[in-house]
């Protein structure tokens, strides 16, 4: 079975933007240190200073470490900090990949 990827959008307000990234590495060290079954977990600054965007890509050996990945106590944190604190101008958005064409590393 092939892995399964996953692209996630954030979209932080301005002055927000350095929260999210303690965020970011906090929960990139939970995942690289609890959940072995992903293989890759990327955060990626891109966007304008007005309008600054975070990229997540992600990807998993299967749908167990998906399942696991989601009903982490980490992600259940960072959905409630980010209720808690707002630090998004518009709704987390994940978007699940579906590779076609092109090459990657073996691993």
């Amino acid at each position: 079975m092939s892995s399964l990827h996953f692209l996630a959008i954030l979209s932080p307000k301005p002055d927000r933007v350095a929260r999210v990234e303690e965020i970011a590495e906090s929960v990139s060290n939970y995942v690289k240190e609890n959940e072995p079954g992903v293989l890759q977990y990327q955060w990626f600054r891109t966007g304008t200073e007005e309008k600054p965007k975070i990229v997540v890509w992600e990807q998993y050996a299967d749908q167990a470490a998906v399942d696991i990945h989601k009903s982490s106590s980490k992600l259940a944190w960072l959905i409630a900090t980010e209720g808690k604190e707002s630090n998004m101008q518009e709704p987390i958005e994940v978007l699940p990949l579906e590779p076609f064409a092109g090459w990657a590393p073996q691993s």
